[in-house]
C-alpha cells in the first residue's frame, strides 16, 4: 500500500485520534486555584475560590491516547520528534488480539479568559480554540490492515465481517459565559454551589464516518472484495486541491452547555483569606463535584457533503496502488467504484457532529493543611452515533498545594484499565504538567502523550499591587 494512501486512512482512523479536550488536565483541574483551567472538568469549581479574579492569557492542552498501536520503550520518541527524525518502523508495535480498538485525540487552547468571584455569585467568560478526534469500536483486523497495509499475507483469503464501528472529527472556536453561585450554605461550614456553562460555537471544519456493515476478503495485497458494505461519511472543509486558503472559514454553527454542582464540608472560616495565616488552615473537609460537560452539537451548513452506501458491493482490483491526493479524490473514487458514478454517492449537504460528552464525578479530600488526595471519574456519554467520543478514564492523584506553589501526582487508568503516572507544577502565573509521564522517560512502551501548560494571573484582592504579600503572585 503506498505511504501517501496509507497515511489519508491513518489520519481519518486512528493516527489523528491517538481523545484535545489532557484531555482533562488532571493535574490542575482539581486544584482550588485552577481557575479557568478547571472549568472544563467542572464549572461550579471556582465559586467561592480563594481568590477575586482571574486572567487567563494562554493556556493549552495536547493529549493522545489509544489501545491499540504503540512506540516500543527506549525508542526516543520525544528527542526524535523535536529534531525531526522518523521512528523505524520496527520500533512500532500493536496489540493484535480480537478486542475492539479505540483511540482519542484532542487539542485545546484557551485564550484570554477572566472569572471573577463575589460573595454569593460568580461570573467568568471565555474564548477557546479547540480540536478532538475519535475512533471507536474499530475491528481489529481492519486495525491490522491500516497499520501494516494490505500486504499482511496472515490476514489474507479470510472473509471477515466488521461489528459496527465509528469516527469523527471536528475543529471548533468558543465564545463562552459561566455563572454560579451558592445555592445553599448552611453557617459559613458547608456549602452547595451549582454554575453553568453556554457557549456559542463556530465549526470549522468537520467529519465523520458510520460504518453499520464491512464484510470484506482480501485474496491478495492487490484486490479488495467487498460484499456488503452499509455506510455512511460527511466532511465539510476546504478543497485542497488549490492549497489551504481558508483555514478557518466558518462552516458552521452551534452551541454547547457546561452544567457543575459542588458539595463543601467542613469549611473553615478565614482559610481562603489572602494571608500567611491561612495556609496552616484546612480549606474543608472534603468536597464533592458532580458535572455533565460538552453538551452541545455543530451544524454544519457550508461545504457540507453527506456520502451514503447501502448494501454496496464492489471488487476493486489495484487497491494497494490507489492514491488520494485530496478528499474529493476520495469522494470521487468510492463513488466511481461502487456505483460507476462521480456522484451518485452524494446524498446530502448538511450533517451535524455532537460534541465529546462526558459525565464526571469528583471527590476532594483535605489529609492536613495543604495536602489533599482527590479521586476523578469521566464517563464518556456520547448524545448521537454522530459524536465525538470522548476517553473514559478514572483517576486518583495526591497534591501540595499553597498559593504560590502547587504539585499533583495523578495515577489515571485509560479507558478503566492501562494506568499512566503524571506530575505537574503551579509556579506564581505559570502552570506546566502531563498526565503522561512515561511518554517522556521512554521506560515504558508509548500508547500516546498528554502535555498542558498556561500563562495566568489571579488576585485575592482587587487591584492588587506589586510587593503587597497578600498579592498571590508575591505571597510566600
Amino acid at each position: 500500500m503506498p505511504g501517501k494512501f496509507r497515511l489519508i486512512i491513518l489520519a481519518g482512523l486512528t493516527l489523528i485520534s491517538f481523545n484535545a479536550f489532557s484531555q482533562e488536565m488532571l493535574g490542575i483541574s482539581n486544584s482550588n486555584f485552577a481557575g479557568n483551567m478547571g472549568m472544563g472538568l467542572n464549572p461550579s469549581l471556582f465559586v467561592g475560590s480563594p481568590y477575586l479574579q482571574e486572567l487567563n492569557i494562554i493556556s493549552a492542552d495536547f493529549f493522545v491516547d489509544n489501545d491499540y498501536a504503540f512506540i516500543k520503550r527506549r525508542s526516543r520518541f520525544i528527542t526524535k520528534s523535536l529534531t525531526g527524525e522518523s521512528i523505524p518502523e520496527e520500533r512500532f508495535g500493536d496489540y493484535y488480539n480480537s478486542k475492539t480498538k479505540n483511540a482519542y485525540s484532542s487539542v485545546f487552547v484557551r485564550g484570554p479568559s477572566f472569572i471573577q468571584n463575589k460573595e454569593k455569585f460568580s461570573w467568568g467568560v471565555h474564548t477557546a480554540l479547540r480540536s478532538a478526534v475519535s475512533a471507536t469500536d474499530v475491528p481489529f483486523h481492519t486495525a491490522k490492515f491500516i497499520k501494516e497495509g494490505f500486504d499482511f499475507i496472515p490476514q489474507h483469503d479470510q472473509d471477515w465481517e466488521s461489528t459496527p464501528f465509528r469516527s469523527a472529527a471536528m475543529l471548533w472556536g468558543e465564545l463562552g459565559g459561566t455563572y454560579g453561585r451558592k445555592i445553599y450554605e448552611e453557617r459559613n461550614k458547608k456549602y452547595l454551589a451549582a454554575a453553568v456553562t453556554l457557549k456559542l460555537i463556530a465549526g470549522f471544519d468537520g467529519f465523520y464516518a458510520k460504518v453499520d456493515e464491512f464484510d470484506y476478503r482480501l485474496p491478495n495485497s492487490d484486490t479488495l472484495i467487498m460484499y456488503d458494505v452499509t455506510a455512511e461519511y460527511a466532511h465539510a472543509m476546504e478543497d485542497q486541491s488549490e492549497g489551504f486558503k481558508k483555514p478557518l472559514a466558518l462552516r458552521g454553527y452551534g452551541f454547547g452547555v457546561d452544567l457543575g454542582l459542588t458539595y463543601y464540608r467542613g469549611k473553615i472560616h478565614g482559610s481562603g483569606d489572602c494571608n500567611k495565616s491561612a495556609e496552616i488552615l484546612k480549606k474543608y473537609k472534603y468536597r464533592v463535584g458532580l458535572s455533565l460537560i460538552d453538551a452541545g452539537l455543530v451544524m454544519f451548513r457550508n461545504d457540507a457533503k453527506l456520502f451514503s452506501f447501502e448494501n454496496a458491493s464492489a471488487v476493486w482490483p489495484g487497491i494497494d496502488t490507489v492514491k488520494f491526493p485530496t478528499i474529493m479524490d476520495l469522494d470521487t473514487t468510492l463513488s466511481n467504484q461502487f456505483f460507476n458514478d462521480p456522484g451518485k454517492s452524494q446524498t446530502g449537504d448538511k450533517f451535524d457532529i455532537y460534541l465529546p460528552t462526558a459525565l464526571s464525578l469528583q471527590f476532594d479530600y483535605c489529609l492536613a493543611p495543604k495536602f489533599y488526595a482527590n479521586a476523578t471519574w469521566v464517563q464518556a456519554v456520547p448524545l448521537s452515533k454522530y459524536a465525538i467520543v470522548r476517553s473514559s478514564q478514572i483517576a486518583v492523584s495526591a497534591r501540595y498545594e499553597t498559593r504560590r506553589f502547587e504539585v499533583t501526582v495523578p495515577l489515571t487508568f485509560y479507558e478503566y484499565t492501562t494506568p499512566h503516572l503524571g506530575l505537574a507544577f503551579r509556579y506564581r502565573f505559570f502552570v506546566i504538567g502531563t498526565d503522561r509521564l512515561g511518554s517522556y522517560t521512554g521506560l515504558w512502551d508509548t500508547t500516546g502523550m498528554d502535555l498542558f501548560f498556561g500563562f495566568k494571573w489571579n488576585w485575592c484582592e482587587k487591584g492588587g499591587k506589586r510587593g503587597n504579600p497578600n498579592c498571590p503572585a508575591y505571597s510566600n
